[in-house]
């Protein structure tokens, strides 16, 4: 059975998990924002690296690469 004393650390951990879990969140880097232009001109090499008859591959991944600048249709 639960002590008063056993009550009080989990009751401490249950506070203090959250709070120490939370710093890796704030050490996340933040992307830096880039125009449309500039996300266009670097997702163009990355879609220019597969063959021109892969039309279609070429266009998931230029989009997809939209995406991961914050760029949706």
């Amino acid at each position: 059975m639960f002590t008063l004393r056993s009550l009080g650390i989990v009751i401490a951990l249950s506070i203090a998990v959250p709070l120490v879990g939370g710093d890796t969140a704030f050490a996340a880097k933040k992307r830096e924002h880039v125009t449309y232009q500039q996300a266009w001109a670097l997702c163009k090499k990355e879609a220019d690296a597969l063959p021109r008859d892969a039309e279609g591959q070429r266009y998931a991944r230029g989009g997809a690469c939209m995406h991961r600048y914050g760029y949706r249709p």
